[in-house]
C-alpha cells in the first residue's frame, strides 16, 4: 500500500519535471497556495478527482503516479550511464516496462525450471586501444562471424536477437519526445532485454535494435542495470560504439562494398540520390545512415561528396528522396509496417502459451505479460491453437 507521504514525493516530482510551481498548480486546481505544499509533504490527503486533475495537469497518467513496481513484485533497475539529471515522464514510462518485461519473463522461466544462461557480451575479445568507432565495428564484424551471418542484410534484427538470447519487446510509447528504446540485464538471472519503441519509424527500429544489441555486446550493462539512449550525452564513448556497431552490423563492409560493385551498372555514376536509396532499401536502413556509411567506408565519391557535410543536404532533400524511390521502382508500402505493434519476443511468448496451457496463468494474467487486451489476448489463444489449462488460476 503506497503511503500519503510516497504519493507527496511523486507528485511533488511530476510537477517538477512539468516546471510548475507548488502556487501555480493550486491556482490551476482552485485550491490555496498552501494545499500543494501539504500534499507533496504528506501532511494533506488528496481526494480521486484532485489526483486526476493534478495527473492531467503534470501530463501523466494516474497509473503512472499510483504504481509501485517493487511491491508488485517488479525487477528494480537502476539507469546506467546517464548524464541528465532525472527522468522524464516518457522515460519513466519506458523504464517502468522495461521492469514489467523483465519480472513476467522471469517469472515464466522461473516456472518452467528454465535458469538460462547469462548473457555473455563480447568487448573482452576486442583490443581496448582502438578508438571507439572502430571497436564497435569491430565487434560487429565479430558478432556476424560469431554467428555465421555472412555479409548479406539481416532481415529481421528482433529475430536474429531472440536467436542470440536476447528478448526484445516493442510496445507503443509515443513518437514525439519518446525515447527510442532501451536494453537491460536481469539482476539475477543474467538475462538481456531489448525494450523497442514501436510508434517509431520501420528502419528506426531496426537501427535501435541494433543499437541495443550494440551496448550488450560491447559489454556497456553490468546485472541490474537499463540504459535509456536519451539519458546519454550523444558523444558518450559508449554511445559512438554502439552507434558502430549498429551501423557494421546492419551495413557490414564488405557487403556494401559487394553491393557497390554490383549497381555499378545498373545506377552508373551519375545519380546519387539513386544510390543513397537503394542501398538504404537494400540494407533496411534509413538514407541518412546509408549515406554516412558510404561516407565512412571511403566510398563517398559515388554520392557526390567525400565528408559528412557534403551528403547531409542530400538526405535532406525528402522529396528529391522519394522521387528517387519512385523511379526506381522501390517500395514505398512497407516504410511505416507494423508502426504502432504491441509484441514480446518469441521466445517470451512460446513461455506465455506453455504457461497457459499448464493452467499457470489465465488468459487475463497472459494478457498483462504479452500487453495486450483480454479480447487480444483470446483472440491470439484462439488462432494459435493453444489448449487451456483446466486450473488457467490468475497470477
Amino acid at each position: 500500500m503506497m503511503t500519503q507521504e510516497e504519493l507527496g514525493k511523486r507528485l511533488r516530482r511530476a510537477r517538477e519535471r512539468a516546471r510548475l510551481t507548488q502556487e501555480e498548480a493550486g491556482r490551476a486546481l482552485g485550491l490555496d497556495d498552501t494545499a500543494v505544499a501539504k500534499m507533496e509533504r504528506g501532511r494533506r490527503g488528496v481526494g480521486a478527482l484532485e489526483l486526476k486533475r493534478l495527473a492531467s495537469l503534470y501530463g501523466v497518467a494516474v497509473e503512472d503516479l499510483l504504481a509501485d513496481p517493487l511491491s508488485e513484485g517488479q525487477v528494480p533497475l537502476e539507469i546506467a550511464m546517464r548524464s541528465v539529471e532525472a527522468l522524464n515522464p516518457k522515460m519513466e514510462a519506458m523504464k517502468r516496462q522495461m521492469q514489467r518485461v523483465v519480472s513476467d519473463d522471469r517469472w515464466l522461466r522461473e516456472g518452467e525450471g528454465d535458469t538460462g544462461g547469462a548473457w555473455e557480451p563480447l568487448a573482452s575479445e576486442i583490443p581496448h586501444d582502438l578508438p571507439d568507432y572502430e571497436r564497435g565495428y569491430q565487434a560487429a564484424e565479430l558478432f556476424r562471424e560469431r554467428y555465421e551471418l555472412g555479409d548479406s542484410p539481416i532481415p529481421d534484427l528482433a529475430m536474429l536477437a531472440d536467436e542470440v538470447g536476447v528478448v526484445v519487446a516493442r510496445l507503443p510509447l509515443g513518437d514525439t519526445g519518446a525515447p527510442d528504446g532501451c536494453s537491460a540485464i536481469d539482476p539475477e538471472t543474467g538475462a538481456a532485454y531489448i525494450l523497442i519503441n514501436s510508434d517509431k519509424s520501420r528502419v528506426r527500429r531496426r537501427f535501435t535494435v541494433a543499437h541495443e544489441l550494440g551496448h550488450l555486446v560491447m559489454g556497456h550493462l553490468r546485472g541490474g542495470q537499463v540504459v535509456i539512449d536519451e539519458t546519454l550525452n550523444e558523444r558518450a564513448p559508449q554511445e559512438r560504439e554502439a552507434n558502430a556497431f549498429a551501423a557494421g552490423l546492419l551495413m557490414p563492409k564488405s557487403g556494401v562494398r559487394g553491393a557497390v560493385d554490383r549497381l555499378r551498372k545498373r545506377l552508373g555514376e551519375n545519380d546519387p540520390v539513386g544510390w543513397i536509396v537503394w542501398l538504404a532499401d537494400s540494407f533496411g536502413v534509413s538514407e541518412e545512415a546509408a549515406a554516412y556509411r558510404l561516407v565512412n567506408l571511403g566510398l563517398a565519391r559515388i554520392i557526390g561528396g567525400d565528408t559528412r557535410e557534403a551528403v547531409r543536404g542530400m538526405v535532406e532533400d525528402r522529396e528529391g528522396l522519394l522521387q528517387a524511390r519512385v523511379r526506381l521502382g522501390l517500395s514505398l508500402a512497407t516504410r511505416d509496417s507494423d508502426r504502432g505493434v504491441t509484441e514480446v519476443g518469441p521466445s517470451m511468448r512460446a513461455r506465455v502459451a506453455r504457461a497457459l496451457e499448464a493452467g499457470a496463468i489465465s488468459v487475463d494474467g497472459a494478457a498483462g505479460m504479452l500487453h495486450l487486451s483480454p479480447e487480444g489476448t483470446y483472440r491470439w489463444v484462439a488462432e494459435s491453437g493453444i489448449r487451456l489449462g483446466a486450473a488457467e488460476a490468475p497470477l
